[in-house]
């Protein structure tokens, strides 16, 4: 078997084991694991060991649009004229405007948009290796029995962690999700999306699997059937899909298991409709599975609960409906080229209404992040490419003699049902393991429609004809681009393994003393990983962090002092040219001006304007608005007093007794009540003044 497509099927086991690859350094891990195999397989093309496959060729339109997309995302990212981005994306050009450039991007967190687009083309060589390396009806056999084992190791662990108390995910004691079959995954929405895909692939082979309904004559015939059938592979398959059956119910994801049987339901009717080789089999096959996993599995391993959560969701329990319709103005600002890929998180809070108190970096809608993400272009591709992949493997089930062929494409059927219905609550496209997975399933969607019932594969001892001039001019080329690649996911996947630790080192010093010794080490580590990363501004964030932890903790000098806020200021200047929207860096750049550097100037005023306008619900981004507001009150501009008071109105609703704490530190109730009028809100907080005035 071909180094390359072992290399593949490793890959496929190892994607879901980190917390789902939803890490910085598990991504990057996948971006060169997926880069290396591509550059193995260039390799063996140039030496005549692999070849373009018969998929690959009728699968070239779809690459052409996944071409696209991958300029569209570099559109995002590279410097365009001002006037340009004004007429693009009048919002992103308002968001970067503070800086005065001559040149910028659509995209208004382009380090989080280059981290996507590295995501997005490890995903699409993923697809493209697919169509390559699964080149006969063994290989896919192979790599779909694979999906179905890392599903099976998904639902055995999950299941086991959950009924042995024992909550373990990967390597790391379980915070989240406990008492829930999580898996390696943090969520168990999203395991529930894994385990759904890798079951879709399992049933799809288990329909390969099925005879033509042949019947028994006697009894003898009868029972050496039924245990031929029990020692079959059919019998082991269906015992596996069994367990992750049981995996799914425990994670209680009511999404994951609706779109499950739902999407069962709809690639069963679409066979039945399509395929002209269903069979009574199938028929009873597809009952079974319903019957079986939804009132004998279900009722012992807590189905009922599941239908509890859902009988339970009501409108004024659940928030993400809430997101939805916030995300909508959000879409509508950045409606033709979205605010950048991977920009959300940091963009959704200037949208966030005062109902939503917690903190979202995904919108738990895959759709509408998307829209919100890249606008209607994005949405336009990508749904083109789905739906495309969609009508394929319709194609296949209806065209295909070949059993497998029917069968994958049976599963590649029920796996895109099932994705796009869960995306509508959750953001399964979010996490690489399960993007990367959706793509590899799409791949086997064209491979099963395209490859050929008998295929000769090249050996590790024969060669094919060599490539023409112009292929291994553009071989050469792509080599070179995954040559530079590499150590450039590397270094971005190493930097933020730094970051982590040097987190958890930092998270100890509030409740101890730190000494420079202690803390120079981790100086040294993040400026280490920003070598590695310099335009990250979380590690800029990071920094800043630390030089101000340095200035206001650490026994220096006044002078060594003065440096530390100048340090911290100047890491937290670099942070927010690259991050415009995160607030959590005006509202540090607030408090190191005033309490420190005591510097009144167009920076600080701005300030002001964007931890207000781009995180107004944002409890630091508040409290250091009021705070440095109120100290500095008699110095500011009228614009910014407005600010001032409208960050304490919503503080009152949020915080309201930090806000009166601050007001009395700085003893400015006064000049607060006065300024803000007969503002309702105030109205309790106003209220003693009124009375002792009367």
């Amino acid at each position: 078997m071909n180094i390359a497509f072992i290399a593949l099927l490793i890959l496929i086991v190892w994607l879901p084991l980190p917390f789902g690859s939803n890490h910085a350094w598990a991504w990057a891990l996948m971006e060169v694991g997926i880069f290396s195999l591509a550059l193995l397989w260039l390799w063996q093309y140039l030496r005549g060991r692999q070849t373009l496959t018969p998929a690959f060729y009728k699968a070239i339109p779809i690459l052409v649009l996944w071409v696209i997309w991958l300029i569209y995302i570099s559109f995002q990212l590279i410097p365009l004229p001002y006037s340009w981005v004004q007429w693009l994306s009048p919002q992103a050009a308002q968001v970067h405007a503070f800086t005065n450039p001559t040149f910028t991007t659509l995209s208004v967190a382009p380090h989080s948009t280059a981290d996507g687009l590295l995501k997005s083309l490890s995903y699409v060589l993923l697809f493209t290796l697919t169509l390559l390396l699964v080149n006969t009806q063994t290989r896919l056999r192979w790599i779909a029995y694979v999906l179905v084992f890392s599903g099976l190791f998904q639902a055995l662990y999950g299941s086991f962690m959950t009924l042995s108390g024992v909550e373990y995910g990967f390597f790391h004691e379980k915070v989240y999700g406990l008492g829930l079959a999580t898996g390696t995954f943090i969520n168990r929405n999203h395991v529930a999306g894994y385990l759904v895909m890798c079951l879709s692939v399992g049933i799809g082979l288990l329909i390969a699997q099925l005879g033509n309904g042949t019947t028994a004559d006697t009894w003898r015939q009868r029972i050496v059937a039924v245990l031929s059938w029990i020692l079959s592979p059919k019998m082991r398959l269906r015992l596996i899909l069994v367990f992750m059956v049981i995996a799914l119910v425990m994670t209680h994801s009511r999404m994951g298991n609706t779109a499950f049987f739902a999407s069962m339901l709809i690639a069963g009717t679409l066979a039945l409709i399509f395929s002209r080789h269903a069979n009574r089999a199938t028929v009873i096959l597809l009952v079974s599975l319903i019957v079986i996993d939804i009132f004998i599995v279900g009722t012992w391993f807590g189905l009922e609960k599941v239908k509890q959560r859902i009988e339970e969701t009501t409108f004024a329990t659940e928030t993400r409906d809430d997101v939805d319709i916030d995300s909508l103005p959000y879409w509508q600002d950045y409606f033709l080229t979205g605010s950048g890929l991977g920009s959300y998180y940091t963009t959704f809070p200037r949208y966030q209404n005062s109902e939503l108190k917690q903190y979202y970096d995904h919108a738990h809608n895959d759709y509408l992040e998307f829209a919100t993400e890249t606008g209607i272009v994005g949405v336009l591709l990508l749904g083109l490419v789905v739906l495309w992949s969609l009508g394929v493997v319709l194609a296949a089930q209806f065209r295909r003699q070949n059993a497998l062929s029917r069968g994958i494409a049976f599963g590649a059927t029920m796996a895109i049902t099932a994705l796009l219905i869960h995306s509508t609550v959750d953001f399964n496209l979010q996490i690489p393991a399960n993007a990367a997975t959706f793509m590899l399933i799409l791949g086997l969607g064209w491979v099963a429609r395209y490859l050929p019932t008998q295929t000769t594969n090249i050996s590790d001892n024969e060669v094919s004809l060599p490539p023409t001039r112009l292929a291994k001019t553009v071989v050469w080329s792509l080599m070179i681009a995954l040559t530079y690649l590499i150590p450039q996911a590397a270094s971005w996947g190493v930097a933020d393994a730094i970051a982590r630790r040097v987190q958890a080192s930092m998270e100890k010093w509030p409740q101890q003393e730190i000494a420079l010794s202690e803390w120079m080490p981790i100086h040294n580590a993040t400026a280490y990983a920003l070598r590695l990363a310099p335009n990250n501004p979380a590690l800029l964030i990071r920094m800043g962090y630390i030089y101000h932890w340095q200035g206001i903790q650490l026994s220096v000098s006044p002078k060594e002092k003065l440096a530390a806020f100048q340090h911290a200021l100047n890491a937290y200047s670099k942070a927010v040219k690259r991050n415009p929207t995160n607030t959590s860096i005006w509202a540090n750049i607030l408090l190191v001006k005033q309490n420190h550097l005591q510097q009144n100037d167009l920076q600080f005023i701005t300030a002001f304007d964007f931890a207000a306008k781009y995180g107004p619900w944002k409890l630091h981004a508040q409290q250091a608005i009021i705070d440095v507001g109120l100290a500095t009150w008699y110095q500011l501009p009228s614009q910014v007093k407005s600010i001032v008071i409208a960050t304490i109105v919503r503080g009152m609703q949020s915080q309201a007794a930090l806000v009166r704490k601050l007001i009395k530190h700085h003893r400015r109730q006064w000049a607060v009540c006065a300024y803000a009028g007969d503002q309702a809100e105030l109205s309790q907080l106003c209220q003693p003044i009124d009375v002792q005035t009367k």
